[in-house]
């Protein structure tokens, strides 16, 4: 027996289909068109969806040069890395004791911290290494990587094998046989 309404009124038998079930529910399904959609809701639904006036998306800010996400990266100082990548692709085919003090003044007047000489001094030989290793045809950033943070200088890098090469990450024979003559 069905459920009638409190005022008495006796209410038509409708039966219920389960497929169309969630429009009965008022929530049409996601593919339905708006007329649908309108034609599912009560009528006091529809009335209140028509007093409401359509809302405005706020518009976007146009997004600033180089920016990603919304979230521009501004370095707080220098770039060290890409100064001593300058040093270095000044200088293929290396510098002495004065280039190394007068490139420590440099980077002092931009604004680098140069009381580790020590430390950019192992920066600028991974710097260095990593330039040259760049240059070999199918060495990408990765492998590029494997072998500066193994051998960190290019002294120490000319001084391996094509064994102990090829059994870094990403490396093979042929490519270990390619970097070697390169560092030779």
């Amino acid at each position: 027996m069905q459920n009638l309404p409190s005022d008495g009124a006796a209410a038509a038998a409708v039966p219920i289909d389960p497929s169309t079930a969630t429009e009965s529910l008022g929530a049409p399904a996601p593919a339905d068109p708006p007329a649908v959609k309108a034609a599912s809701l009560s009528p006091r639904a529809r009335k209140a969806a028509a007093a409401k006036p359509a809302a405005k998306k706020p518009a976007k800010a146009p997004a600033k040069k180089g920016a990603k996400g919304g979230f521009v990266y501004k370095p707080k100082g220098p770039d060290l890395r890409a100064d001593l990548r300058a040093f270095v692709q000044a200088r293929p085919s290396g510098w002495g004791h004065d280039d190394w003090i007068t490139f420590l003044d440099h980077l002092r007047e931009r604004g680098h911290d140069t009381s580790d000489a020590e430390a950019i001094g192992l920066a600028l030989e991974r710097e260095r290494l990593a330039a040259t290793l760049e240059r070999v045809q199918g060495m990408g950033p990765r492998r590029v990587q494997a072998v500066v943070e193994r051998y960190d200088t290019l002294y120490s890098a000319c001084r391996a094998d094509v064994d102990e090469l090829a059994a870094l990450p990403g490396m093979n024979r042929s490519l270990a046989e390619k970097v070697r003559q390169a560092l030779a």
